[in-house]
């Protein structure tokens, strides 16, 4: 059993110089915008959405119209819908609840919601996002309510262009220690770097631990995760370093 983990460790510990692609951050609609970013590493994907904080939004992937489309929807609070879409009728919500929501922020009357989720979750319906430069076939509307109702004119369908989204000057040089550990795992940001936000995924793509961390702050409390290896994801608003780390 050792002797498999050592081996897995050993393989899945490739450079820090990791690879993500992203969309950028394109206006869908006005007061409507996305940027996409698919990480070749953790096998993660970042959906970063800002709508209006009184009503819904929603994005779909993969397609140009609602037949057959992975939707994601919030109705302008906390809550996500996966769902999938096989009509023009509202998208009902799947049994499987992918997208997990990292952060919801209002600024005035604009929502940003950020979520992730595995980049290929295995569900038939979810959308398959490609960690390599192309282009992404997306679907958007917005409503003038928090009720899911029909979008009239506020929707659309667009293709967005997928390029490589991290360069080396554009990665995260952090320490952590100890490793493998048992309860709390220290992280030393760069200087210059007054805070960062910190995911931990297990070998699955699913968010298991995330924190806001500062130089006043920068420890990780992993005593309740199993015991494995995992990929920790440090990012700042302009930098992104991933590296792994073994529970024991």
């Amino acid at each position: 059993m050792k002797k498999t983990l050592l081996i897995l460790f050993l393989t899945t510990s490739i450079s820090l110089f990791a690879q993500s692609f992203s969309t950028g951050t394109q206006t869908l609609l006005s007061g409507l915008t996305a940027n996409i970013n698919i990480d070749a590493d953790t096998e993660i994907t970042t959906l970063t959405l800002t709508g209006p904080s009184n009503a819904w939004f929603a994005i779909g992937f993969g397609n140009s119209n609602m037949n057959g489309t992975d939707i994601l929807m919030t109705d302008g609070s906390s809550s996500l819908r996966d769902a999938y879409s096989t009509s023009t009728v509202t998208p009902q919500a799947e049994a499987s609840q992918d997208w997990v929501l990292v952060s919801n922020n209002i600024s005035g009357s604009t929502r940003t919601i950020v979520a992730t989720r595995a980049n290929n979750t295995g569900d038939s319906n979810d959308y398959i996002f490609n960690a390599s430069a192309g282009s992404l076939s997306v679907i958007y509307a917005k409503g003038s309510s928090t009720s899911y109702a029909y979008h009239g004119g506020n929707r659309g369908f667009t293709t967005l262009n997928v390029t490589l989204g991290i360069s080396e000057n554009k990665l995260l040089s952090f320490e952590m220690y100890p490793n493998p550990v048992s309860d709390v795992l220290n992280i030393q940001l760069p200087s210059g770097t007054d805070k960062a936000e910190v995911g931990v995924y297990d070998y699955t793509g699913r968010l298991v631990s995330s924190k806001t961390i500062s130089s006043n702050d920068s420890t990780l409390d992993v005593q309740k995760i199993s015991k494995g290896i995992y990929i920790i994801r440090v990012a700042t608003n302009t930098k992104i370093g991933v590296q792994r780390f073994i529970k024991k």
